[in-house]
């Protein structure tokens, strides 16, 4: 009973979106400017470098706090299981109609707690892809890439973090769709 609480408890933390509180305080509706999306670098875009850290900030702690509680209420091995919980529930918040965020600042909050030495990969390849295309969403998902291949490096013999590094990936690539397209043709 105590990791199903767990789980759910992760999901629905992960569907208060950082952005969405930040864009009802500044009077701005980031689903209906910029990129649409609730996330980090759309508030950045709109509201400032400020309010885009608080966003990330936020949604990082959130998916911080939801791994922690999976590992709290259910032991170690629900940490995965409630990071992906956490990321879903940004993703697909019930508060707000399953429309919600890509899941990238939350999924670095769960890599914080669950897998901390791929981030010598997978920060990195962030960073550099960013500076050589200048894209934030070519840079998550080549990140998110490097997630699963870094979690296999670095921590071999726990099958249970390979599997949530192959997940987490599937949510970035799945959540990033629509730019997967445009980088495709040439107009992201």
């Amino acid at each position: 009973m105590k990791r199903l609480l767990a789980i759910i408890i992760s999901y629905l933390l992960g569907g208060i979106l950082t952005g969405e509180l930040i864009a009802a305080l500044s009077r701005v509706d980031l689903r209906k400017k910029g990129s649409g999306n609730p996330g980090a670098t759309n508030a950045y875009r709109l509201l400032g470098p400020i309010f885009g850290v608080i966003v990330l900030g936020g949604d990082v702690l959130k998916g911080i706090i939801g791994t922690l509680i999976g590992i709290w209420l259910g032991g170690p091995e629900m940490g995965p299981w409630c990071g992906l919980a956490v990321i879903a529930g940004h993703n697909w918040p019930l508060f707000f109609k399953f429309k919600g965020g890509k899941g990238i600042a939350t999924s670095l909050g769960t890599i914080i707690v669950l897998v901390p030495k791929t981030l010598m990969i997978v920060a990195p390849t962030w960073f550099l892809v960013l500076f050589l295309f200048g894209y934030v969403s070519l840079s998550s998902l080549v990140a998110a890439f490097t997630l699963p291949l870094s979690c296999f490096l670095f921590y071999p013999q726990e099958k249970l973090l390979l599997v949530y590094g192959i997940l987490a990936f599937l949510l970035a690539v799945y959540r990033h769709r629509s730019n997967i397209e445009r980088i495709i043709s040439g107009t992201e």
